[in-house]
């Protein structure tokens, strides 16, 4: 079998080159989650690197959170940059190094939306309609019902208050394309991390027949 040493070309960990260009680009390419409740009345577009709100048609911003997520966001693209180098040089003496730092960041930034999300529906569903009832306690008697999808769905969530007044919105939840993208880096960033060890593995070596040396051991008197 032909190796990359005998065609006279480099090594080059292909799995990390493509894991790397896409680590590099999925902080520009979107949301990875859009949830809308009402009809316009509030939607959220949601990834590790933006946040997008809006009530009523009106945006709301943080500062400060734009600052965590504009860190990610540069905090990717240098993943990105490291495992592209990493990639195309992995018998150099940094690789190694440079690999692992980009190389997870995509499954793990999965693995946090999906809790973030879980347990944002968690939230939601059974602490906050305790909440909302003793807000609207003085209303009357107010009934909040709350039925959240768990990360993507369709339910509808009922704010009844006493006979007088019932309010019912419809929520969605979905994940978008760009999600799937991460998804698919993710896993081939776990492929391409098991196919670096192996490359970066240094090669025994290998004495022909002819070169080996006989030792001869004398006997002790």
């Amino acid at each position: 079998m032909m190796k990359f040493s005998d065609s006279g070309l480099p090594p080059i960990n292909w799995f990390g080159l493509i894991a790397g260009i896409l680590i590099l680009l999925i902080p520009f390419l979107g949301p990875w989650w859009v949830g809308r409740a009402g009809t316009g009345a509030m939607e959220i577009a949601l990834s590790p690197f933006d946040v997008n709100m809006s009530l009523m048609g009106q945006p709301i911003q943080s500062s400060l959170v734009g600052l965590f997520l504009l860190a990610a966001k540069i905090t990717f693209v240098i993943a990105g940059i490291f495992m592209i180098l990493a990639s195309l040089l992995p018998k150099r003496w940094w690789s190694k190094r440079l690999f692992r730092f980009g190389v997870m960041k995509p499954f793990w930034s999965v693995i946090s939306l999906l809790v973030i999300l879980v347990v944002g529906a968690l939230i939601f569903n059974y602490a906050l309609p305790g909440l909302l009832s003793g807000a609207f306690s003085g209303a009357g008697n107010a009934v909040v019902q709350i039925n959240m999808p768990y990360i993507s769905g369709a339910a509808v969530s009922t704010i009844q208050i006493g006979t007088t007044a019932t309010v019912t919105a419809p929520i969605t939840f979905s994940l978008t394309g760009i999600f799937w993208l991460a998804v698919a880096t993710g896993i081939l960033g776990i492929i391409a991390r098991i196919y670096h060890r192996r490359l970066v593995r240094p090669e025994k070596l290998m004495l022909k027949p002819t070169e080996r040396k006989i030792i001869a051991v004398k006997p002790t008197k």
